[in-house]
C-alpha cells in the first residue's frame, strides 16, 4: 500500500474502488466524462464534469429515469460552482465513479501563474479578479499543502493587554509582541475564546496608546462573547496583512490591487513551484425534499479538493462546533449557521461516499444534513478542512408548521446514518472551535473504527440541546475509534464531547489519549459530557496520557459508566464534577492502571483496526 507524498491518496485504495465498480458499469446507464474521449464503449460522453446535470436533465425528460453511473476519465476535473443535483437530475440513482487506473480529482481551485520575485525576497502576482472585486479567497495551496497566511506574531499568539470600554470593539496590545507600524485595516483580528474564536478585521489602529479598534465586534451577542469574559488577558494574533509577509512560507492578497505576496520556502522557484486558489464555494450540493427524497447518490474513488468560504464582511463570531452568529447593520438576532461544506446532502436517502478523499477545503468538508437517511461514509479520509470535517444531522433552527422541527416533526430527523473506517484529521484549520465529526439532532448515528486526530477543538461532538428536554436525538453509537491529538488550540472540550437527553446513546470501545492541558483557561478533558447530557452509557473504552480527568461532567443526570480502562499516572481521579451531582453517575467495574502494559494487546487491537481499509 503505498502513501503519495502529501498523504494524497493510496493507490490500492482507488483501484479496490475501480474493481468494486466494474461490474456495475457494464449494467447501468453510463456518462463519461473527459476533455479526450473518443466514442465510449456504451453510454455518452461530455468534455467536462460541469456538463453533467444538463446531460442528466435531458435523460431524465426523455423518459430514462434509471441509476446512472458517471465515469471520470480525466485525473484533473475542475468545477467553477457545485454540481446541484436534485431528483430532475437524479431520478432513481447516481454514481459517480473514476474510470479504471485514473485517481481522479473534483477541484474548485484555479492555477496561479506569472510570478515575479522581488528585491525584497517575496514573489508577486497581480489577480485581475480579485482587482475587480469579483474574486477573494483566504486559502493558498502551495505544492499540494495549505500556505501560512501571514500573521504576527509568527507562529505564536499573544495577549490582550485591556479591553476597551464596551469590551467588545477594541483593546490594547503590548508593542513588544506586536508591531502596530505592520498593521492596516486589511489585517485580521484572531480572538481565543474558551471553546470558540473571533475573526474581525481591523477598522484602526492608534499607535500612541496601542489600541487597535475593530470594524465589527468580538464575539456572539451573548455576554459570556465578550472579550475578557473567560479570561482577563485572552490570546489573539493578527493575520493577512501584507506588510506580515515575512516568514518563509507566507502569503497575503490584496484586496484593493489583486496582489498576491508569497515568500518561498528554501529550493522553491517561481518556475516549479504550484500554486492553486479556491474558487468555488462547493463542489456538490444534492438536496431532495421531504415530500420527494433524493434518490442514492453515491461517489466512489474521488479525490474533493480546493473549496472557497471566506469570512463574511461582518466578520466570523463563531459560538461552537464552526456555527456562527449571522449579523445585519442592526446587529443580531442570535440566529447560528454551520459553516458550509464542500459536500451537502439534505434530504437525501442512502448517499454514500466509498475511498474518497476530501481536504484542502475552507469550510466544512462533507454534512448529511437534514431528513438524510442510511447514509454512509467509508474507507475515507477527510483532512485539512477550514472548519468541521463531517457533519450528521442537524441543528434545531429549522422550522415546521410555526415550531422547531425536532418538535412539530420529530420524524424528519436524520437516523441510520454511518461514518466507518474512515480517517479525519487537521480540520479546523481557521475556525479553531471547529470539530472533527459533528453530530447534531440525529438518531441511529453510527461512527466506528475511524481514526480522529490533531485537532484544535473536540474529536466527535454528539447531541444539540443544552438541557434534558427530549429530542429525536438518541440511540447514537461512538465505537471503536482512535482519538488522539486533540484540543490542540482550544480548551472546554475533549476527545468525545456531548450534550443534551440521548436515550440509547453509547460510547464504546474507543481509545483516547494525549488531550494536553493547552493555554485556554478552561480543562480538556478525555471526554466531556456537557449540559444536560443523560441517559449515555460509556462502556469498555481506554484513555491515557490526559493532563486532566479523564471525565468531566458538567451539567448532567443519569448516565453510566463502565468496563473502562483509565491509564491515570500519577493523577488520582477518573472524573470531575463541575455542577454535575457524583450519584447521578453509575459506575460499574471500572479499572484504574498505572501504565498501559497490562492492555497493550488491547490497544493495539483497536488502532490496528482504525481508519481507511
Amino acid at each position: 500500500m503505498l502513501w503519495l507524498p502529501g498523504g494524497r491518496r493510496w493507490w490500492m485504495l482507488n483501484a479496490l474502488a475501480c474493481a468494486a465498480v466494474s461490474l456495475a458499469l457494464s449494467a447501468d446507464v453510463q456518462i463519461h466524462v473527459g476533455t479526450k474521449l473518443d466514442s465510449p464503449a456504451g453510454g455518452q460522453a461530455v468534455a467536462h464534469l460541469a456538463d453533467v446535470p444538463a446531460r442528466l436533465r435531458a435523460l431524465r425528460e426523455a423518459g430514462q429515469a434509471a441509476p446512472v453511473i458517471v465515469v471520470l476519465h480525466d485525473a484533473h476535473n475542475a468545477l467553477e460552482s457545485p454540481l446541484v443535483l436534485t431528483p430532475r437530475e437524479v431520478g432513481e440513482g447516481l454514481s459517480f465513479v473514476a474510470a479504471t487506473g485514473v485517481i481522479a480529482t473534483i477541484s474548485g481551485g484555479t492555477l496561479v501563474s506569472g510570478w515575479q520575485a522581488g528585491a525584497d525576497g517575496n514573489w508577486r502576482v497581480t489577480i485581475d479578479a480579485v482587482a475587480d472585486g469579483s474574486w477573494w479567497f483566504e486559502e493558498l495551496f502551495v505544492d499540494g499543502r495549505r500556505a501560512t497566511r501571514s500573521r504576527e506574531p509568527d507562529g505564536v499568539d499573544t495577549r490582550v493587554v485591556t479591553a476597551g470600554a464596551d469590551n467588545r470593539t477594541s483593546f490594547t496590545f503590548d508593542p513588544t509582541q506586536l508591531d502596530g507600524a505592520l498593521l492596516d485595516p486589511s489585517c485580521e483580528v484572531v480572538l481565543m475564546h474558551d471553546w470558540s474564536i473571533s475573526r474581525v478585521r481591523i477598522a484602526a489602529v492608534d499607535r500612541d496608546t496601542n489600541t487597535l479598534t475593530l470594524a465589527n465586534p468580538i464575539g456572539c451577542k451573548a455576554p459570556h462573547f465578550a472579550i475578557t469574559n473567560f479570561e482577563p488577558h485572552p490570546r489573539f494574533f493578527i493575520e493577512g496583512g501584507p506588510n506580515l509577509v515575512d516568514a518563509p512560507g507566507e502569503w497575503a492578497l490584496v484586496r484593493q490591487t489583486g496582489e498576491l505576496i508569497y515568500r518561498p520556502l528554501p529550493g522553491q522557484t517561481p518556475e516549479t513551484t504550484a500554486f492553486i486558489a479556491p474558487r468555488a464555494a462547493a463542489l456538490v450540493e444534492a438536496s431532495g425534499t421531504p415530500d420527494q427524497m433524493l434518490a442514492p447518490v453515491s461517489f466512489t474513488g474521488i479525490r474533493f479538493t480546493h473549496v472557497s468560504w471566506p469570512i463574511p464582511d461582518y466578520g466570523y463570531a463563531e459560538g461552537q462546533a464552526a456555527f456562527y452568529e449571522q449579523r445585519a447593520d442592526a446587529g443580531s438576532d442570535g440566529t447560528r449557521d454551520a459553516v458550509p461544506a464542500a459536500i451537502t446532502f439534505t434530504w437525501a436517502r442512502a448517499p454514500k461516499l466509498n475511498h474518497c478523499t476530501i481536504e484542502s477545503v475552507g469550510g466544512t468538508g462533507l454534512v448529511i444534513g437534514a431528513g438524510c437517511r442510511d447514509g454512509l461514509i467509508v474507507d475515507s479520509i477527510i483532512r485539512d478542512c477550514g472548519a468541521n470535517g463531517v457533519m450528521l444531522g442537524e441543528n434545531a433552527a429549522r422550522e415546521v408548521n410555526g415550531g422547531p422541527w425536532w418538535q412539530t416533526a420529530p420524524q424528519q430527523v436524520a437516523s441510520n446514518n454511518a461514518l466507518e473506517h474512515s480517517l479525519i484529521e487537521q480540520c479546523g484549520q481557521r475556525f479553531f472551535g471547529a470539530v472533527g465529526v459533528w453530530i447534531g439532532l440525529a438518531e441511529k448515528t453510527r461512527v466506528e473504527h475511524c481514526e480522529v486526530r490533531d485537532l484544535p477543538y473536540t474529536g466527535v461532538s454528539v447531541g444539540w440541546r443544552w438541557d434534558e428536554t427530549p429530542t429525536p436525538c438518541r440511540d447514537n453509537l461512538i465505537a471503536a475509534n482512535h482519538i488522539h491529538h486533540v484540543m490542540q488550540v482550544l480548551s472546554d472540550g475533549g476527545g468525545i464531547y456531548t450534550l443534551g437527553l440521548q436515550p440509547g446513546t453509547i460510547l464504546r470501545g474507543n481509545a483516547i489519549h494525549d488531550v494536553r492541558a493547552n493555554a485556554g483557561r478552561a480543562p480538556s478533558n478525555g471526554m466531556f459530557l456537557d449540559q444536560g447530557t443523560t441517559g449515555i452509557v460509556i462502556d469498555r473504552n481506554i484513555f491515557w496520557n490526559i493532563d486532566r480527568t479523564p471525565i468531566r461532567w458538567h451539567w448532567t443526570y443519569q448516565n453510566t459508566v463502565r468496563d473502562n480502562l483509565f491509564v491515570l499516572g500519577e493523577r488520582p481521579e477518573i472524573a470531575h464534577y463541575d455542577r454535575a451531582r457524583a450519584e447521578d453517575i453509575t459506575y460499574e467495574n471500572n479499572q484504574i492502571l498505572a501504565d498501559l502494559s497490562a492492555v497493550e494487546k488491547l490497544v493495539e487491537a483497536i488502532i490496528q483496526g482504525v481508519g481507511p481499509r
